[in-house]
Protein backbone atom coordinates (compact mmCIF):
# COMPACT_ATOMS: atom_id res chain seq x y z
CA UNK A 1 0.00 0.00 0.00
CA UNK A 2 1.04 3.33 -0.65
CA UNK A 3 2.32 5.50 1.88
CA UNK A 4 -0.12 8.69 1.78
CA UNK A 5 1.69 12.01 0.48
CA UNK A 6 0.07 14.33 2.84
CA UNK A 7 1.69 12.36 5.71
CA UNK A 8 4.58 12.71 4.15
CA UNK A 9 5.08 15.92 3.82
CA UNK A 10 5.01 16.15 7.89
CA UNK A 11 8.26 16.97 9.09
CA UNK A 12 6.86 15.61 12.72
CA UNK A 13 4.92 12.68 12.13
CA UNK A 14 3.80 9.05 13.61
CA UNK A 15 3.62 5.62 12.43
CA UNK A 16 2.65 3.22 14.34
CA UNK A 17 1.10 -0.50 13.64
CA UNK A 18 2.01 -4.37 13.47
CA UNK A 19 2.35 -4.00 9.76
CA UNK A 20 5.98 -4.66 9.44
CA UNK A 21 5.98 -4.19 5.41
CA UNK A 22 3.83 -0.91 5.94
CA UNK A 23 6.29 0.28 8.53
CA UNK A 24 9.43 -0.35 6.54
CA UNK A 25 8.10 1.82 3.46
CA UNK A 26 6.55 4.22 4.96
CA UNK A 27 10.37 5.02 7.61
CA UNK A 28 11.89 4.53 3.96
CA UNK A 29 9.91 7.02 2.06
CA UNK A 30 9.66 9.52 4.96
CA UNK A 31 13.65 9.30 5.37
CA UNK A 32 13.57 10.21 1.08
CA UNK A 33 11.72 13.25 1.67
CA UNK A 34 13.28 14.85 4.38
CA UNK A 35 16.91 13.46 4.88
CA UNK A 36 19.27 14.42 2.60
CA UNK A 37 21.44 11.31 1.60
CA UNK A 38 25.23 13.67 1.49
CA UNK A 39 24.25 14.77 4.76
CA UNK A 40 22.57 11.92 6.43
CA UNK A 41 25.65 10.92 8.35
CA UNK A 42 25.48 14.48 10.13
CA UNK A 43 22.35 15.10 9.86
CA UNK A 44 20.22 12.32 10.66
CA UNK A 45 19.83 10.83 14.29
CA UNK A 46 18.95 7.53 14.96
CA UNK A 47 17.77 7.63 18.83
CA UNK A 48 18.27 3.92 20.86
CA UNK A 49 15.45 1.28 21.29
CA UNK A 50 12.99 2.19 24.16
CA UNK A 51 14.75 5.31 25.00
CA UNK A 52 13.64 7.43 26.97
CA UNK A 53 11.55 11.06 26.14
CA UNK A 54 14.86 12.70 27.88
CA UNK A 55 16.35 11.44 24.86
CA UNK A 56 14.31 12.53 21.76
CA UNK A 57 14.34 15.66 23.07
CA UNK A 58 18.87 15.67 23.76
CA UNK A 59 18.55 14.64 20.06
CA UNK A 60 15.94 17.16 18.95
CA UNK A 61 17.74 20.62 20.57
CA UNK A 62 21.14 18.96 18.64
CA UNK A 63 22.19 21.73 16.08
CA UNK A 64 21.50 20.75 12.62
CA UNK A 65 25.56 20.79 10.99
CA UNK A 66 26.57 23.10 9.18
CA UNK A 67 25.25 23.14 5.43
CA UNK A 68 22.54 20.80 6.26
CA UNK A 69 18.97 22.45 6.11
CA UNK A 70 17.88 20.45 8.61
CA UNK A 71 18.36 17.71 11.43
CA UNK A 72 16.03 14.84 11.43
CA UNK A 73 15.60 12.38 14.72
CA UNK A 74 13.76 8.95 13.58
CA UNK A 75 12.75 6.82 17.09
CA UNK A 76 12.78 3.46 15.78
CA UNK A 77 11.02 1.25 17.92
CA UNK A 78 8.91 4.42 20.55
CA UNK A 79 6.38 1.53 21.88
CA UNK A 80 7.45 2.58 25.75
CA UNK A 81 6.88 6.32 24.85
CA UNK A 82 2.91 5.69 24.47
CA UNK A 83 2.92 3.36 26.96
CA UNK A 84 0.75 2.81 30.45
CA UNK A 85 1.48 3.60 33.96
CA UNK A 86 -0.38 0.89 36.57
CA UNK A 87 -2.29 3.49 38.44
CA UNK A 88 -5.20 2.03 41.45
CA UNK A 89 -7.71 -0.09 39.77
CA UNK A 90 -6.90 0.76 36.52
CA UNK A 91 -4.09 1.67 33.56
CA UNK A 92 -3.25 5.65 33.68
CA UNK A 93 -1.72 6.96 30.57
CA UNK A 94 1.40 8.70 31.05
CA UNK A 95 1.66 12.24 30.85
CA UNK A 96 4.16 14.05 28.49
CA UNK A 97 6.95 15.78 30.80
CA UNK A 98 6.15 19.61 30.21
CA UNK A 99 8.94 20.01 28.09
CA UNK A 100 7.97 17.99 25.78
CA UNK A 101 5.00 18.79 25.06
CA UNK A 102 6.24 22.27 24.67
CA UNK A 103 8.42 21.09 22.11
CA UNK A 104 5.94 19.23 19.76
CA UNK A 105 3.63 21.38 19.94
CA UNK A 106 5.91 23.93 19.18
CA UNK A 107 9.26 22.98 17.43
CA UNK A 108 12.40 24.88 16.37
CA UNK A 109 12.68 25.09 13.02
CA UNK A 110 14.89 22.92 11.01
CA UNK A 111 14.09 20.20 12.87
CA UNK A 112 12.29 17.31 11.78
CA UNK A 113 11.05 14.02 13.81
CA UNK A 114 9.50 10.69 12.89
CA UNK A 115 8.33 8.04 15.53
CA UNK A 116 7.80 4.78 14.88
CA UNK A 117 5.57 2.44 17.25
CA UNK A 118 5.55 -1.18 16.49
CA UNK A 119 1.99 -2.07 17.61
CA UNK A 120 -0.98 0.23 17.59
CA UNK A 121 -1.21 3.24 19.65
CA UNK A 122 -5.10 3.14 20.76
CA UNK A 123 -6.83 6.52 20.62
CA UNK A 124 -9.76 8.05 21.67
CA UNK A 125 -10.27 9.36 25.77
CA UNK A 126 -8.41 8.08 28.21
CA UNK A 127 -5.74 7.23 25.54
CA UNK A 128 -2.26 7.47 24.61
CA UNK A 129 -3.46 9.67 21.25
CA UNK A 130 -6.52 10.87 23.16
CA UNK A 131 -5.24 13.57 24.30
CA UNK A 132 -2.57 16.85 23.27
CA UNK A 133 -0.72 16.68 21.65
CA UNK A 134 -1.37 13.66 19.53
CA UNK A 135 -5.18 15.46 18.94
CA UNK A 136 -3.66 17.88 17.13
CA UNK A 137 -1.08 15.57 15.46
CA UNK A 138 -4.40 13.69 14.18
CA UNK A 139 -5.82 16.16 12.79
CA UNK A 140 -2.82 17.64 10.93
CA UNK A 141 -2.34 14.71 9.27
CA UNK A 142 1.02 13.89 10.93
CA UNK A 143 -0.32 9.69 12.17
CA UNK A 144 -0.02 7.22 9.69
CA UNK A 145 -1.82 3.66 11.37
CA UNK A 146 -0.30 0.72 9.13
CA UNK A 147 -1.67 -2.07 11.89
CA UNK A 148 -4.53 -4.63 11.69
CA UNK A 149 -7.30 -4.14 9.16
CA UNK A 150 -10.83 -3.29 10.32
CA UNK A 151 -13.02 -6.24 10.25
CA UNK A 152 -14.86 -4.88 6.93
CA UNK A 153 -11.30 -4.42 5.01
CA UNK A 154 -10.19 -7.69 5.14
CA UNK A 155 -11.65 -9.52 2.87
CA UNK A 156 -11.97 -6.89 0.13
CA UNK A 157 -7.91 -6.98 1.03
CA UNK A 158 -7.56 -10.60 0.74
CA UNK A 159 -9.34 -10.20 -2.80
CA UNK A 160 -7.19 -7.15 -4.29
CA UNK A 161 -3.52 -9.42 -3.21
CA UNK A 162 -5.03 -12.23 -4.74
CA UNK A 163 -5.83 -10.46 -8.08
CA UNK A 164 -2.43 -9.09 -6.89
CA UNK A 165 -0.26 -11.94 -7.79
CA UNK A 166 -2.66 -13.49 -10.14
CA UNK A 167 -4.84 -15.78 -8.22
CA UNK A 168 -8.30 -16.87 -7.82
CA UNK A 169 -9.48 -16.79 -4.54
CA UNK A 170 -13.27 -19.06 -3.79
CA UNK A 171 -15.39 -17.30 -1.30
CA UNK A 172 -15.58 -20.19 0.98
CA UNK A 173 -11.28 -20.03 0.91
CA UNK A 174 -11.59 -16.27 1.40
CA UNK A 175 -14.13 -16.52 4.61
CA UNK A 176 -11.55 -18.92 6.12
CA UNK A 177 -8.68 -16.91 5.38
CA UNK A 178 -10.19 -14.03 6.90
CA UNK A 179 -11.23 -16.09 10.07
CA UNK A 180 -7.65 -17.70 10.67
CA UNK A 181 -5.21 -14.72 9.71
CA UNK A 182 -7.11 -11.60 11.06
CA UNK A 183 -6.43 -8.69 10.22
CA UNK A 184 -2.69 -8.54 10.13
CA UNK A 185 -1.48 -7.34 7.10
CA UNK A 186 2.02 -8.63 7.08
CA UNK A 187 0.69 -11.95 8.04
CA UNK A 188 -1.93 -11.63 5.07
CA UNK A 189 0.75 -10.71 2.73
CA UNK A 190 3.55 -13.92 3.43
CA UNK A 191 0.41 -16.51 3.68
CA UNK A 192 -0.61 -15.28 0.02
CA UNK A 193 2.95 -15.36 -1.12
CA UNK A 194 3.02 -19.31 0.06
CA UNK A 195 -0.13 -19.93 -1.98
CA UNK A 196 1.45 -17.95 -5.06
CA UNK A 197 4.65 -20.72 -4.76
CA UNK A 198 2.00 -23.69 -4.09
CA UNK A 199 -1.11 -23.38 -6.05
CA UNK A 200 -0.85 -25.45 -8.65
CA UNK A 201 -4.10 -24.25 -10.70
CA UNK A 202 -3.75 -20.47 -9.60
CA UNK A 203 -6.80 -20.87 -7.55
CA UNK A 204 -6.90 -21.04 -3.56
CA UNK A 205 -9.70 -23.71 -2.75
CA UNK A 206 -10.54 -24.07 0.98
CA UNK A 207 -8.52 -27.33 0.86
CA UNK A 208 -5.58 -25.36 -0.10
CA UNK A 209 -6.13 -23.66 2.60
CA UNK A 210 -7.33 -26.15 5.30
CA UNK A 211 -3.51 -27.42 4.48
CA UNK A 212 -1.58 -24.21 4.18
CA UNK A 213 -2.68 -22.53 7.08
CA UNK A 214 -2.91 -25.46 9.62
CA UNK A 215 -0.51 -24.13 12.85
CA UNK A 216 1.44 -21.91 10.15
CA UNK A 217 3.28 -20.02 13.35
CA UNK A 218 3.65 -24.03 14.79
CA UNK A 219 5.62 -24.69 11.87
CA UNK A 220 7.87 -21.98 11.16
CA UNK A 221 8.98 -21.93 14.76
CA UNK A 222 10.16 -25.78 14.25
CA UNK A 223 11.77 -24.65 11.02
CA UNK A 224 13.85 -21.98 13.18
CA UNK A 225 15.12 -24.64 15.33
CA UNK A 226 16.26 -26.56 12.53
CA UNK A 227 17.62 -24.06 10.49
CA UNK A 228 20.70 -22.97 13.45
CA UNK A 229 20.61 -26.60 14.54
CA UNK A 230 21.59 -27.03 10.89
CA UNK A 231 24.30 -24.06 10.75
CA UNK A 232 21.97 -22.31 8.48
CA UNK A 233 22.03 -18.50 9.84
CA UNK A 234 20.79 -16.92 7.48
CA UNK A 235 17.84 -18.90 7.03
CA UNK A 236 17.42 -19.15 10.72
CA UNK A 237 17.33 -15.29 10.97
CA UNK A 238 15.01 -14.64 7.81
CA UNK A 239 12.44 -17.18 10.04
CA UNK A 240 13.11 -15.41 12.84
CA UNK A 241 12.68 -11.68 11.50
CA UNK A 242 8.65 -13.25 9.70
CA UNK A 243 8.31 -14.35 12.68
CA UNK A 244 8.03 -11.38 14.91
CA UNK A 245 6.92 -8.69 12.17
CA UNK A 246 3.91 -11.19 12.27
CA UNK A 247 3.71 -11.06 15.66
CA UNK A 248 6.15 -10.18 17.71
CA UNK A 249 5.08 -11.33 21.86
CA UNK A 250 3.53 -14.64 21.00
CA UNK A 251 6.37 -15.43 18.30
CA UNK A 252 9.41 -14.82 20.42
CA UNK A 253 7.56 -16.17 23.29
CA UNK A 254 7.77 -19.42 21.04
CA UNK A 255 10.84 -19.12 19.86
CA UNK A 256 12.41 -18.55 23.22
CA UNK A 257 10.72 -21.50 24.33
CA UNK A 258 11.31 -24.30 21.93
CA UNK A 259 15.05 -23.44 22.24
CA UNK A 260 14.38 -23.48 25.90
CA UNK A 261 13.11 -27.03 25.05
CA UNK A 262 16.22 -28.34 23.32
CA UNK A 263 18.67 -26.87 24.67
CA UNK A 264 17.21 -28.55 27.84
CA UNK A 265 17.27 -31.81 26.79
CA UNK A 266 21.31 -31.29 25.63
CA UNK A 267 21.97 -30.11 29.26
CA UNK A 268 20.32 -33.02 30.64
CA UNK A 269 21.83 -35.74 28.40
CA UNK A 270 25.41 -34.31 29.16
CA UNK A 271 24.78 -34.23 32.71
CA UNK A 272 23.36 -37.85 32.29
CA UNK A 273 26.42 -38.66 30.50
CA UNK A 274 28.66 -36.63 32.87
CA UNK A 275 26.97 -39.30 35.95
CA UNK A 276 27.87 -42.80 33.67
CA UNK A 277 24.95 -43.16 31.83
CA UNK A 278 25.68 -44.54 28.59
CA UNK A 279 22.56 -46.67 27.04
CA UNK A 280 20.25 -44.92 24.99
CA UNK A 281 17.05 -46.16 26.16
CA UNK A 282 18.46 -44.51 29.76
CA UNK A 283 19.27 -41.34 28.20
CA UNK A 284 16.34 -40.98 26.76
CA UNK A 285 14.01 -41.81 29.76
CA UNK A 286 16.78 -38.95 31.53
CA UNK A 287 15.29 -36.58 29.49
CA UNK A 288 11.69 -37.55 29.07
CA UNK A 289 11.56 -38.28 25.64
CA UNK A 290 8.17 -39.62 24.06
CA UNK A 291 8.96 -42.91 21.84
CA UNK A 292 8.12 -41.53 18.82
CA UNK A 293 10.57 -38.98 19.43
CA UNK A 294 13.61 -41.25 20.18
CA UNK A 295 15.43 -41.29 16.86
CA UNK A 296 16.39 -37.80 17.93
CA UNK A 297 18.28 -38.87 20.79
CA UNK A 298 21.06 -40.48 18.46
CA UNK A 299 20.47 -37.79 15.70
CA UNK A 300 20.93 -35.10 17.46
CA UNK A 301 21.01 -34.26 21.19
CA UNK A 302 23.73 -37.32 22.21
CA UNK A 303 26.21 -35.69 19.55
CA UNK A 304 25.87 -32.59 20.52
CA UNK A 305 25.65 -32.98 24.46
CA UNK A 306 28.95 -35.14 23.69
CA UNK A 307 30.44 -32.52 21.89
CA UNK A 308 29.63 -29.66 24.17
CA UNK A 309 29.96 -31.64 27.13
CA UNK A 310 27.96 -30.40 30.95
CA UNK A 311 29.76 -26.97 31.39
CA UNK A 312 29.19 -25.23 27.93
CA UNK A 313 25.58 -27.07 27.85
CA UNK A 314 24.65 -25.58 31.03
CA UNK A 315 26.12 -22.26 30.07
CA UNK A 316 24.48 -22.35 26.71
CA UNK A 317 21.15 -22.73 28.27
CA UNK A 318 21.66 -20.49 30.74
CA UNK A 319 21.81 -18.02 27.63
CA UNK A 320 18.32 -18.89 26.83
CA UNK A 321 17.05 -18.48 30.25
CA UNK A 322 18.46 -14.79 30.09
CA UNK A 323 17.14 -14.71 26.13
CA UNK A 324 13.59 -15.06 27.76
CA UNK A 325 14.13 -12.60 30.19
CA UNK A 326 15.99 -9.81 28.44
CA UNK A 327 12.35 -10.46 26.11
CA UNK A 328 10.10 -10.17 28.87
CA UNK A 329 12.09 -6.79 30.09
CA UNK A 330 12.35 -5.16 26.35
CA UNK A 331 7.77 -6.15 25.59
CA UNK A 332 7.20 -2.63 25.21
CA UNK A 333 10.17 -1.36 22.92
CA UNK A 334 9.64 -4.82 21.18
CA UNK A 335 13.57 -4.98 20.41
CA UNK A 336 14.68 -8.09 18.24
CA UNK A 337 18.07 -7.66 19.62
CA UNK A 338 17.98 -11.05 22.41
CA UNK A 339 16.72 -13.39 20.19
CA UNK A 340 18.98 -11.85 17.30
CA UNK A 341 22.27 -12.63 19.48
CA UNK A 342 20.74 -15.78 20.96
CA UNK A 343 20.12 -17.14 17.12
CA UNK A 344 23.43 -16.35 16.36
CA UNK A 345 25.49 -17.94 19.29
CA UNK A 346 22.98 -21.59 19.27
CA UNK A 347 23.88 -21.94 15.48
CA UNK A 348 27.82 -21.37 16.16
CA UNK A 349 27.49 -23.44 19.27
CA UNK A 350 25.26 -26.46 18.20
CA UNK A 351 26.68 -26.63 14.70
CA UNK A 352 30.43 -26.30 15.91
Amino acid sequence: MATPAAWLEQSFALVHGEDGDGRREAVAAWKRQHVDPEWADFSLTLCTEGCPWAEVLAALQEAAPLGAEARAVIVPAADNLFGKRRGGAKDKKQDLPEAVTTFLQRPLQGVKLLLVAWSTVPAGPGNPLGSKPWTDWAKAGRILKVGALEPAEILPFLQEEARRLGLGLEPEAAEMLRERLGGNVGLIKRAMEVFDLASERRVISPRLVEVMTYRMTDQRVFAWSEAWQKGQLAQALKILRECQEDDFEKASLMLVSQAAREMGRVASVAQALAYGLKKESELAQAIQLPPNQAWLLGRSYLPVAARMGLSRARTLLGAVVQCERDIKGTALSRSPTPLLELTTRLCREWAR
